[in-house]
């Protein structure tokens, strides 16, 4: 009698044990598949208050308008366009002249940089178009600023250059 009341419980344990485990494993936040990013990474720099030049991928009247054309529009492995509302940069609707809330672009602190993206959206078949004047970034979402050269060669553009302070 004592072996099957400890049989019994032994079968109890083992139940509850495996229906926490399946439980928790349910319920843990799902791991990066390779882990966190290899390499030099750049803050997420707004450029708040520079003068930025602007590559623009379209204007769209909603954020959910902008977020599918943005789907559409593959750089290859490279992250392309972000999604950030117009009012975000000083003079950039008087510039684009389409109506809308909500843009596709990349910005960029140097010339040579938006120059190369522009290069990079051709090479995809991609909209591409740099404001004729720098806009000044209002701070807000990230749109890109740290993913081109130093000039001086020494590696990533961390942060300001002398064209994009005020």
């Amino acid at each position: 009698m004592k072996r099957t009341h400890a049989a019994l419980a032994g079968v109890a344990l083992g139940v509850v044990t495996s229906a926490v485990m399946a439980v928790t494993a349910l319920t843990a936040p799902e791991q990066q598949p390779y882990g966190p990013a290899i390499g030099p990474q750049a803050p997420r720099d707004t450029g708040a208050g520079e003068l930025l030049l602007v590559v623009v991928g379209g204007v769209y009247a909603t954020r959910a308008e902008a977020e599918a054309a943005n789907a559409q529009m593959v750089f290859g492995d490279l992250q392309g366009y972000y999604v950030v509302p117009v009012a975000q940069f000083q003079g950039f609707r008087e510039q684009v002249g389409a109506p809308g809330e909500f843009a596709l672009v990349s910005a960029f602190r140097t010339e040579e940089g938006a120059q190369e993206f522009v290069q990079l959206g051709a090479e995809f078949g991609l909209p591409a178009t740099v404001l004729p004047e720098r806009v000044r970034s209002l701070g807000g979402l990230f749109a890109g600023l740290g993913q081109e050269p130093h000039p001086d060669g020494s590696g990533p553009l961390l942060g300001p250059v002398p064209e994009s302070l005020p």
